[in-house]
């Protein structure tokens, strides 16, 4: 892979995206993008997913040509680029991209992967309650409003403990 195919890479990554929020997501997906760039410091991933939303709040909106020209930049340093929704609704969707740099890793894994190209994924995180094949909100991570609320409470008060319950019996 070479630095001008990162943006064909990354667009191959937006309609999977797309895609997988068409199939799992009862979401109106709007077709007016905007991104997110995020850099994975290998942090916790709990202690990260839990700052991410008020990080993400406060960034720059860009384009996907302001950021791709950012990621060229680092492209010698990128090892995985990951995309996800961070916000949708009719009027825009706000779109994630992570990466992680390989100076993140310690020298021996370093050496190993320097020349390596980046790879990259789509991924739609699913909410703890959502039953296989079932569609739920895109927006859940980043709130989800009352909907998400309330489906959370029935899943932690009745359906988790009800769960566990037959897979012990």
């Amino acid at each position: 892979m070479h630095r001008e195919s990162l943006k064909d890479s990354i667009n191959i990554c937006i309609t999977n995206l797309l895609g997988l929020a068409k199939i799992n997501c009862w979401n109106s997906i709007s077709p007016n993008l905007f991104f997110i760039l995020s850099d994975f410091k290998g942090v916790n991933f709990t202690e990260h997913n839990m700052s991410r939303n008020r990080a993400n709040n406060s960034k720059n909106l860009l384009t996907l040509d302001s950021a791709v020209e950012i990621l060229q930049k680092e492209f010698n340093d990128l090892y995985d680029v990951t995309l996800y929704i961070f916000r949708a609704n009719t009027k825009e969707t706000i779109l994630e991209i992570q990466y992680y740099r390989k100076s993140n890793f310690d020298a021996d894994y370093f050496a190993a992967i320097k020349n390596d190209p980046p790879r990259f994924h789509s991924k739609i995180a699913m909410p703890g309650y959502a039953l296989e094949g079932e569609k739920f909100d895109v927006n859940w991570e980043s709130g989800g409003g009352i909907h998400h609320v309330w489906r959370n409470f029935l899943w932690r008060n009745f359906l988790c403990k009800r769960k566990i319950k037959n897979l012990k019996g």
